[in-house]
């Protein structure tokens, strides 16, 4: 079987997990907007991978899908950092005025886009298509002046993409490293709401933006690189498959505090700004009212409900449920914890687990997975890293010192 029929296969089915997951998260953004940015992240991407799909079927349309392909490049960084932004935020996440100015780069080459499509058909088809430059060269001075200059603003445009998405990588790496870190003031059990899948993603999509920059800067400055194209065809349908399935099964990790925290509130823990994350921890209850009479009352609330109602071993236990049952504020145990007894939720709780699995594991037979599970962890890989973290040892050899 020839390449070309392979490509266009690969291409339609990419297409159409796209259209298909896009059509999806729209739905879902009528209730939460998180899922706008994904969505318009899907679109441009199927935007610059259309071609081979555009060259059979509308052949008519291959100059505008290259043109269109210029604003489309620089909308998909900045979308996949709002949609993680959005997955890791406090508060419930809307689009803001101050997040427009993430799509300057993509409504830049969007007037270059608009430019270039005013130009005669046959200078469009030249510079695109067929790259007969000589035909530019006989175009009128002001004609060919225009020209060339969409050319370096279009390669500007270009560099400027690959420095784009490199910086927003970082800010989403960053992103999520102080995300995983707050979880634990909120919740227990966090293995589920970490988004490794997001770091995942971006190793893969590392791999084929560095290739994919590297190739359209040397394509535009000397030639471009050899490859196969039905691997590099493979790679971006197994790219937009991982991204449509977990974009479409994930939703934001601090959902349960979007009910017992009220929106027009902000909440102290919200993370602003990748800017501010130094001093997040040191003005993070700088306006509490909460004094240390009360920190006492409250910690002695906490030591209750733990002690002496186990309520650790709920497995879905969070910040809100602790809050509700012991009838406190969730910012006020955040702060009794942190600052009266010097521990996050996340070690408090699993702290009380890892001590009463000691006694199953001591006083009974149990294999270490149901103590896992009885105690209120939710796998036994987050239960061995706990019982490690407390104990210098594993439960394995625990149980074995305790025989």
């Amino acid at each position: 079987m020839s390449e070309q029929p392979i490509l266009f296969s690969l291409n339609i089915a990419t297409l159409c997990i796209i259209f298909f997951s896009t059509h999806q998260l729209i739905l879902r953004a009528q209730r939460r907007q998180v899922y706008w940015p994904l969505a318009l992240c899907l679109a441009a991407i199927g935007v610059v991978i259309a071609m081979p799909s555009v060259q059979q079927l509308l052949p008519q349309f291959q100059v505008f899908n290259l043109v269109v392909s210029l604003p489309a490049l620089p909308l998909i960084a900045p979308c996949l950092w709002l949609y993680t932004k959005g997955l890791t935020s406090h508060t419930l996440w809307q689009l803001t005025r101050r997040d427009t100015k993430h799509f300057l780069p993509a409504a830049f080459g969007g007037l270059i886009a608009l430019i270039t499509l005013c130009l005669p058909s046959p200078y469009l088809h030249a510079i695109l298509l067929t790259e007969e430059f000589s035909i530019v060269e006989q175009a009128p001075s002001h004609v060919r002046n225009l020209i060339y200059g969409l050319l370096i603003f279009t390669f500007l445009s270009v560099l400027g993409w690959v420095l784009q998405s490199a910086w927003y990588a970082y800010k989403i790496i960053v992103r999520l490293k102080v995300y995983r870190a707050q979880l634990q003031d909120v919740f227990a059990s966090t293995e589920q709401k970490e988004l490794r899948w997001l770091n995942w993603l971006l190793f893969i999509v590392g791999g084929v933006w560095m290739f994919t920059a590297l190739n359209v800067v040397l394509d535009n400055l000397f030639s471009p690189i050899h490859y196969d194209a039905r691997l590099y065809a493979v790679m971006v349908f197994i790219v937009i498959y991982s991204l449509a399935l977990w974009g479409l099964r994930q939703k934001p990790g601090f959902a349960e505090l979007y009910d017992s925290t009220p929106s027009v509130e902000p909440n102290p823990l919200e993370l602003t700004s990748v800017i501010d994350i130094p001093n997040v921890g040191e003005q993070k209850y700088q306006r509490s009212a909460l004094s240390t009479t009360q920190a006492a009352k409250i910690a002695a609330k906490i030591e209750q409900a733990m002690k002496e109602e186990h309520l650790y071993l709920d497995a879905a236990l969070s910040l809100p449920k602790l809050a509700a049952h012991i009838h406190t504020s969730p910012n006020y145990i955040s702060q009794t914890l942190n600052e009266t007894l010097g521990v996050r939720f996340f070690d408090y709780v699993n702290k009380h687990r890892v001590t009463k699995a000691k006694e199953y594991l001591q006083t009974t037979d149990k294999t270490i997975l149901d103590v896992a599970m009885t105690v209120g962890f939710n796998s036994k890989s987050a239960f061995y890293t706990a019982f490690k973290k407390h104990t210098d040892l594993t439960p394995s050899q625990y149980k074995a010192a305790s025989d």
